[in-house]
């Protein structure tokens, strides 16, 4: 009532403006702070601070059964997204969508009636307003804006269905942390332009800003002139495409127990914040949000409900075991092994990093239940007495072309003739890895299953890069991601390999792993971009085989006709 009766006075207060920007509904995400006032519980997409008794009880009415405080406290992890999703945490999401909704709705009406347009923020306010769960739309909401920190969370706005148009707020803010004496702000508006950048080729937002005091900004002259000229080429790459996105050259589907409703919203604790624990895993969506594929998210109902979309070209399932971005004991269940197995030999493309297909109770011999389709398993301290044998590594491939080596590495391995000298899964003396390529945490003790997988990468008595034929199609591991030209380059590699389609890889590749190209086929063009801030030179091949060279500036972008 509180709410209602103030919007609606506001309303009749505020004529001159044009659109409404809630910021919050009614939810916070969960925040909550110890007894010294320090942040203790923070979790982008949790729902813990939405709990009250008359809630409890309307909720009880509707779904015959009452929730208990375990329900909600959940060992003490507060139903983090980390977590495998319960029946009683997916029911309370359920719940409150509907509770929000219906109270979105009208607020959206009012501001309607007024004559403005409803815009949500993304951000501070999604509890029951998830905007890639089901029934969204019917909200009649006329834009989302969110905080811009990189490629992923620009995937997570721009991607946003059921609306006109999207905003993305870019970093800095103009807070005292950053716009202070002595600092530059454009150094950070540039690394965030360039991050965004990428993934606006793929996924238009509509409109781009900036938020915060004005009179600190206004005090940095060279500030003032990057936002100009950020703006500036956002404007232009909106006039050469006309909103459109670059060409997507394969499909990839993200699997994990949230599927849509949480999509680019993976490995995330905070806002575009790096973990120890997470960023190994980050690392995929962030590469995918600026790639030359489509990018989809599925869940594991969804594939035990109705199979696999048969246009999918690759499928990835990566996190740390017993989560809800690896599934837990979902691999428990004999229907979804076999119907990803059946995909695989027929011809798909199984992408496991970290920890993929785990289930946490040992079974089948496995802790990897897909060890079969990948070729790697993880040593849990169950099967010591079964010896495991190590093929030779094969350091020049498809997926590691554009990997530097170091030539004391090879060297050395080509005297050990690429064969890793140790007994069994461990133990023994080790050489220097290869190199190259940054794996991020290592996960231990993963092992070939057998002597046909190929071994791209190894260090010690851990698989870190592998890819196995698996009937008509392939499986590939890789023990950790994090971001980086290189990384995402890589991976880009790894999913065309994946999927047969290395004869497609060349056409619109570009030479540099720090710049990458999109391509526009409806307006005959192509673009070229610089991800550095320092000048970059690389080559492009075109669709018919040709080359074009570019020398980029730092943050530069060159657009050609294709």
């Amino acid at each position: 009532k509180f709410v209602f009766d103030t919007f609606e006075q506001w309303l009749k207060d505020s004529p001159q403006t044009d659109v409404v920007r809630f910021t919050t509904f009614f939810y916070q995400f969960t925040l909550l702070f110890d007894e010294k006032r320090r942040e203790k519980v923070v979790d982008w997409f949790g729902c813990a601070c939405t709990v009250s008794p008359r809630a409890l009880d309307d909720f009880e009415a509707k779904y015959g059964y009452r929730l208990r405080p375990e329900d909600f406290v959940d060992g003490g992890a507060y139903n983090s997204a980390w977590r495998v999703p319960r029946k009683a945490q997916r029911d309370w999401i359920d719940f409150l969508s509907g509770f929000v909704r219906e109270n979105v709705k009208q607020l959206a009406d009012m501001s309607h009636a007024a004559g403005k347009e409803a815009m949500m923020f993304l951000g501070d306010q999604w509890i029951g307003t998830e905007p890639y769960k089901d029934g969204f739309d019917e909200l009649g909401l006329d834009a989302v804006v969110g905080s811009i920190g990189d490629g992923t969370t620009t995937r997570m706005i721009a991607d946003i269905p059921g609306v006109k148009y999207t905003e993305g707020r870019f970093l800095p803010y103009f807070f005292p942390d950053t716009f202070y004496e002595g600092n530059d702000p454009s150094i950070e508006g540039l690394d965030n332009w360039r991050k965004a950048r990428r993934a606006i080729l793929r996924s238009p937002i509509s409109r781009m800003g900036y938020g915060g005091y004005l009179s600190l900004a206004a005090k940095f002259p060279k500030f003032v002139d990057t936002v100009t000229h950020i703006a500036n080429e956002f404007r232009d790459i909106h006039d050469r495409t006309g909103g459109v996105a670059a060409e997507g050259e394969l499909n990839v589907a993200i699997l994990n127990s949230w599927g849509k409703m949480r999509s680019w919203m993976a490995f995330t604790v905070a806002h575009a914040l790096p973990n120890k624990q997470t960023y190994s895993y980050y690392g995929i969506l962030e590469s995918l949000s600026g790639m030359r594929v489509n990018v989809r998210f599925i869940s594991f109902d969804d594939v035990l409900a109705h199979g696999i979309d048969s246009d999918i070209d690759v499928i990835i399932n990566g996190g740390p075991v017993d989560t809800a971005f690896t599934g837990g004991d979902v691999w428990t269940n004999p229907k979804l092994v076999e119907t990803v197995r059946a995909w695989v030999r027929g011809g798909g493309a199984f992408v496991g990093v970290g920890e993929p297909s785990s289930a946490p109770r040992f079974q089948t011999g496995r802790f990897f239940q897909l060890a079969d389709v990948i070729g790697v398993d993880e040593e849990r301290y169950q099967t010591l007495s079964v010896d495991k044998y190590f093929p030779p590594v094969v350091p020049d491939h498809f997926i590691t072309a554009d990997v530097p080596v170091d030539p004391a590495a090879r060297e050395a391995w080509e005297q050990a003739g690429y064969r890793i000298p140790l007994s069994g899964c461990g133990g023994g003396q080790s050489i220097k890895p290869l190199g190259g390529i940054d794996f991020g945490e290592p996960v231990l003790n993963t092992y070939p299953v057998n002597e046909n997988v190929t071994l791209l990468r190894a260090d010690g008595g851990q698989v870190q890069l592998a890819t196995n034929d698996y009937g008509k199609g392939r499986g590939v591991y890789i023990s950790g991601l994090p971001y980086s030209a290189a990384n995402a380059r890589l991976l880009e590699r790894v999913l065309f390999y994946a999927s047969h389609n290395e004869d497609k890889y060349a056409a619109w590749s570009s030479s540099n792993p720090e710049c990458e190209v999109a391509h526009f086929p409806e307006q005959g063009l192509y673009c070229v971009i610089n991800n550095t801030d320092q000048p970059q030179r690389t080559t492009v091949t075109l669709a018919d085989g040709t080359t074009e060279d570019f020398d980029l500036p730092d943050s530069g972008i060159a657009w050609r006709e294709a």
